[in-house]
């Protein structure tokens, strides 16, 4: 019956089925990428963690050079201006970095959010299909029963569920990641000054400026 279904819904059910092949392939690769994301800050954590112990303040700097976390980027736009990185050309470098970094964090988060407000009108645009072809047949056909009635509203009716079935998940996912983010902007902003902080007496001083 299922598949009856999803063959009388025609170009509804099949854009609902690419959203939700769309959505389920966003969240397995933000997945697999916020888990990436993780182990590399944790093994720059762990890295400049030895380092600054052994006083290796130059291999500290190597590590970051090396790593793909956003805490690598951002500790090396706060150490680029060596000593003074209060200066507003250092503070633009290192707003300008987070920002790229937090973007590359929220790729492709949009087309969850897309999804999530598309699907369920993609399905109520079903449903409204379904049913006016229901009554356009009873209009031409006769009545047919409360059965014939029955069976073509809900028929009808699966679209809006499957609508809200994509979107529902699409837009927990997005909510999530969205935290999750958050959560981990702050920890890497704090980390970076905390590391800036056990590096800048260690930095050159940067030239004067005439």
């Amino acid at each position: 019956m299922l598949w009856e279904w999803i063959v009388a819904g025609g170009l509804t059910m099949a854009t609902l089925i690419l959203l939700s092949v769309i959505s389920i392939g966003v969240v397995l690769e933000r997945l697999s990428f916020m888990k990436r994301v993780r182990r590399a800050t944790d093994k720059l954590r762990q890295e400049l963690k030895d380092a600054i112990a052994h006083k290796k303040y130059s291999e500290a700097i190597a590590c970051c050079r090396t790593n793909e976390s956003p805490l690598a980027a951002m500790i090396l736009a706060e150490t680029a201006s060596g000593r003074d990185a209060e200066s507003a050309d250092a503070e633009r470098i290192l707003n300008l970095t987070m920002r790229g970094e937090m973007a590359r964090l929220k790729q492709y988060m949009p087309v969850l959010a897309t999804i999530a407000s598309v699907a369920p009108f993609v399905g109520l645009f079903g449903t409204c299909k379904g049913i006016i072809g229901a009554f356009s047949d009873i209009s031409t056909q006769g009545m047919g029963g409360p059965n014939v009635i029955a069976a073509g509203i809900s028929e009808a009716l699966v679209a809006t569920a499957t609508g809200l079935l994509v979107a529902i998940p699409a837009l927990m996912f997005y909510n999530f990641f969205s935290k999750a983010i958050s959560n981990m902007a702050l920890e890497l902003e704090s980390l970076a000054f905390e590391t800036y902080r056990d590096l800048q007496h260690h930095l050159p001083t940067p030239p004067a400026k005439h």
